[in-house]
């Protein structure tokens, strides 16, 4: 490229950026628009370990989301705190329902849009499935944790 292709090109950039500009504000020099990016980046200020701690809320119950879709639990692994609620909720078109393998819940047949919740009091792994679609692959495990 020759040196009167550069002149021409940046006459054209100051042009065109000058339209833009309101009434009153002077038009952006070649200085002003080749300021690095990463200037701004470097401004932002970094968390302190005492701001984070006071930052946090008081703990209160937790509660999760467990989707239901056609022959399938989204997430199908999950890991929760006791006391945690797990809600299951029906997103697919076919009909469900949901029983833990050691029996500490079940919930007949559900259809799109219902749900089902159950509070997860002790700490351990609560493999479950849709009987109905577990030949499918149809199943999950909620990991529960102190």
């Amino acid at each position: 490229m020759s040196f009167a292709h550069a002149a021409v090109g940046l006459s054209l950039v100051l042009l065109i950026a000058s339209c833009g500009a309101a009434r009153g504000q002077p038009a952006p020099t070649a200085a002003a628009t080749s300021a690095p990016a990463a200037a701004t980046a470097t401004q932002v200020p970094t968390p302190t370990a005492s701001a984070t701690r006071a930052a946090s809320p008081t703990p209160t119950a937790a509660v999760a989301l467990i989707e239901m879709g056609d022959n399938f639990f989204d997430p199908s692994q999950l890991t929760v705190k006791v006391g945690t609620t797990v809600t299951w909720k029906v997103v697919g078109q076919s009909t469900h329902d949901l029983a833990a393998r050691d029996g500490s819940f079940v919930e007949r047949t559900m259809s799109f849009g219902q749900t089902f919740s159950f509070t997860f009091t002790k700490a351990g792994r609560y493999a479950y499935v849709c009987m109905q679609h577990e030949g499918d692959g149809m199943v999950g495990e909620v990991t529960v944790i102190d």
